[in-house]
């Protein structure tokens, strides 16, 4: 019996070829599958912030959150820089996806008795990149000096991940810590190698461009499930409206505002730092983005009750979201234009904007919930209509 010819396709250095116009490259289907996975990994992460929205478990849920976005961030960053449409990597990343659904399926009890079904999981993720990286190291050896340094990194970490499963509590915390620094760290003090290796400038934006999207999209089908779940009035069907406009403004901020999927200018020099900057301001958008969904959902399962303390951490969501979206932006520039005064200028208004909005988390014990998300979704607004200014001259030089 033979294989069919597409079976196995050797790696190619896509990054060397990204001067080259006939090099286009978009996301393909399995990839988009891929997203979805991960996105009902995201909507686990909100489910349990739901059932206790609290300051205190908004935080603990904050590395389990960056656990899977960053598991997601990993396999992306690998297909974009070395990614074949072969069967034999359809076949990985349909692994991958069984992997990600036992890690949905320990989130819950992540922090307690389902620990160990989590991280070995999550180990289990990071080794099967590990394997790809070395794959690629073997048929490519020019990209052996990123290959090398990713593998090295990530197989630490897994190997820390997988051990954290069998030491109790409290350790199991202080080793998650450790694995999670050496995550992180592993792409950060890569230096001069993404210089060499750069992402594709206009697939990468385009892969974080969808699944923002979709985390969008989920958020907007939770906000209008929640509405049909609750008795329909004025004051309900009104946070609800609110709550749609809301998630617009997002998708707004991010697509208009922010350029966030906009083709990324290729890493050089100080650069390496702006890219960073870009990718990593993706995670708390994501969060604020959940983290405010969540809240809206509140409001309309509790409207007219004391909801003082749901309105603060809804609002604080919201801030980080468009703090986010701020960051996103001038990751487009350089540290030059950055500081420059007319640039201060022109973002002022948005400044202002996620100030008044922060403020307006404090003002739930003395005004209804329904007028605070009224107060938020008109400075939403606000905040996309001051986005169609013309930028200075200076700010359009990129």
């Amino acid at each position: 019996m033979k294989l069919k010819k597409n079976f196995i396709i050797d790696p190619v250095l896509r990054s060397t070829k990204n001067d080259d116009e006939s090099d286009e490259k978009h996301s393909d289907w399995l990839e988009l599958l891929f997203d979805l996975i991960f996105v009902a990994a995201i909507s686990q992460v909100a489910i349990d912030l739901s059932d206790n929205y609290c300051l205190t478990n908004f935080l603990e849920l904050v590395p389990l959150f960056f656990v899977i976005w960053w598991g997601w961030t990993g396999q992306t960053y690998y297909l974009d820089r070395f990614g074949t449409n072969d069967i034999l990597i359809r076949i990985i990343t349909m692994v991958q996806i069984l992997v990600v659904a036992a890690i949905v399926l320990n989130i819950k009890y992540a922090l307690s008795t389902s620990k160990a079904g989590f991280v070995i999981a999550y180990s289990i993720l990071r080794f099967i990149l590990v394997a790809e990286y070395l794959w690629v190291g073997k048929k490519l050896p020019e990209a052996k000096p990123l290959t090398n340094y990713y593998s090295r990194g990530f197989f630490i970490a897994g190997c820390i991940w997988f051990l954290s499963a069998f030491i109790p509590s409290p350790y199991t915390f202080i080793t998650w810590i450790i694995a999670l620094a050496i995550d992180i760290l592993t792409p950060l003090t890569a230096g001069e190698i993404h210089v060499k290796f750069p992402p594709h400038p206009t697939h990468l934006p385009e892969r974080f461009g969808l699944f923002t999207i979709i985390v969008i999209g989920e958020t907007i089908a939770s906000i209008v499930v929640a509405t049909s779940q609750v008795k329909l009035d004025i004051t309900t069907v009104f946070i609800g409206f609110m709550g749609l406009i809301i998630s617009f403004t997002l998708w707004w901020g991010y697509f208009e505002e922010a350029m966030g999927a906009e083709e990324r200018v290729k890493v050089r020099g100080e650069r390496i730092a702006k890219y960073h900057l870009w990718l990593y301001s993706h995670f708390p958008l994501m969060l604020g983005i959940i983290g405010t969904a969540v809240g809206i959902k509140h409001l309309l399962y509790l409207p007219v009750y004391d909801t003082s303390y749901d309105l603060l951490i809804l609002c604080i969501s919201l801030v980080i979201a468009f703090m986010s979206l701020s960051l996103i932006f001038i990751s487009s520039l350089s540290w030059k234009q950055c500081i420059d005064k007319e640039l201060f200028i022109y973002r002022t208004p948005h400044y202002i904007i996620i100030v008044l909005i922060f403020i307006a988390g404090f003002l739930g014990k003395f005004i209804p919930g329904y007028l605070i998300i009224f107060i938020i979704t008109v400075l939403s607004i606000i905040n996309c209509i001051i986005s169609l200014r013309e930028p200075p001259e200076k700010v359009c030089k990129m």
